[in-house]
């Protein structure tokens, strides 16, 4: 169902926002918990999607499962299942079975596992088979997905001699290798990564209570409403200074678009200034490309010339998001290009932000999230559809209605 988004209010000010958990977190200690058969407690899991489909496949012992659409649930629970040894068919949706995962399926197998496609060669569904995993030397690119990399490290434990992999590619979202190895050292494995490659010593992990923290990719939407909206301010409860995350970056990033921010107990204080760094913003994506679309959107709002560079992967997310960013920019009167595979160019020069005509989603929850608050900027915002936010923020909405924003269906 279409969804006009509509803002008509006095400029959002000391609005507290009670953020959602980070997803890449809790699919991390779950896939750990199920890997090291561990008994330990998880506190503040997320409920998205992704999360809530991990939690459902890792107690689920049927031979064929629906891992969902996750990126995290499905490579995951991929890598857990050859070391487990399950004879299980993995299937998802239509846009996870678009994504790659020929790098990994590549990888288990030369550890020796035994993983087959069930159709298409490189794409969901896959069989993976009983096959005897053994640790060892790796060379893999790291150009692909971090995720991939992130698979493997959470199994190497458990491997025997471990695993050390040299990265052959330059890697791209390194902070989301780093992630993974904080969370594995939480749990006791012995862990030493660079932008290189990753040593992980043999041995078990540690049933250890863990909490998770809030999530600062959801972070980037409110980060993205201040920059639009001089005069507003958000406390956004949760986010930590000593995050785990590699996206709290967003606040260096949305400083340079006129957003403050200081840390305060259990969160963070932001308020859009208006003040502009320069009428140029200039970005490398390359480490935190879940940012790219909030900016993005900021950037066109703002009627300044952008490139955000470093988004090679920007393709093979949920969706093509380079192609949802240009058609949605479009249909707000902002001209785009996405240059080399890699550069997101914005450009100025037109006047006020006009109504959208209609914002083709791609069932994406970054794309709906970011274009949801071009409505601070415009008489309204109309949306294909609204429902793929539940992905990793399931109380967007919720939280827009609760501080004035309005909704009309049709």
């Amino acid at each position: 169902m279409a969804t006009r988004v509509i803002y008509s209010g006095e400029p959002l000010v000391n609005v507290r926002i009670p953020l959602p958990s980070s997803k890449s977190i809790s699919n991390r200690a779950l896939a750990i918990r199920m890997i090291g058969g561990l008994g330990s407690r998880i506190e503040n899991l997320s409920d998205a999607d992704d999360t809530m489909d991990m939690l459902r496949i890792v107690n689920d012992n049927d031979s064929e499962l629906h891992v969902g659409s996750g990126g995290t649930t499905s490579r995951f629970f991929l890598a857990a299942c050859c070391l487990l040894g399950r004879d299980v068919v993995l299937d998802g949706s239509d846009a996870l079975r678009a994504r790659p995962i020929s790098g990994l399926v590549d990888a288990l197998n030369a550890l020796g596992a035994d993983v087959k496609y069930v159709e298409e060669e490189g794409s969901f569904p896959i069989r993976t088979g009983r096959g005897k995993m053994h640790g060892g030397q790796l060379q893999i690119p790291a150009d692909t997905s971090s995720q991939f990399i992130s698979a493997l490290m959470m199994i190497a434990p458990c491997l025997d001699g471990g695993l050390v992999m040299e990265f052959s590619t330059p890697v791209l979202s390194f902070p989301y290798i780093q992630m993974t190895s904080e969370v594995m050292k939480h749990y006791g494995a012995k862990v030493d990564i660079s932008p290189y490659g990753v040593s992980i010593a043999e041995g078990a992990y540690l049933a250890k209570d863990f909490h998770v923290e809030a999530d600062w990719s959801a972070a980037s939407y409110w980060f993205q409403a201040a920059a639009t909206q001089p005069g507003s301010s958000f406390f956004l409860e949760g986010l930590r200074e000593d995050s785990l995350q590699g996206d709290k970056v967003v606040v260096d990033i949305m400083a340079k678009l006129g957003v403050t921010s200081a840390y305060e107990k259990n969160g963070i204080f932001i308020k859009g200034t208006g003040e502009l760094q320069s009428d140029y913003f200039l970005e490398d994506f390359t480490s935190c490309p879940d940012l790219a679309p909030a900016v993005a959107v900021a950037c066109g709002a703002l009627n300044i010339t952008a490139d955000l560079t470093g988004l090679k992967n920007l393709r093979l997310k949920e969706c093509d998001r380079a192609l949802a960013l240009q058609r949605g920019l479009y249909d707000m009167g902002v001209k785009t290009d996405f240059c080399g595979g890699s550069k997101f160019k914005v450009y100025p020069g037109r006047g006020p932000v006009p109504t959208s005509r209609f914002i083709k989603t791609f069932d994406d929850h970054r794309i709906i999230m970011a274009f949801s608050l071009m409505s601070l900027k415009t008489e309204y915002v109309q949306l294909d559809q609204t429902n793929g936010v539940d992905k990793s923020y399931p109380t967007f909405f919720a939280d827009l209605l609760e501080n004035g924003f309005e909704f009309a269906f049709i």
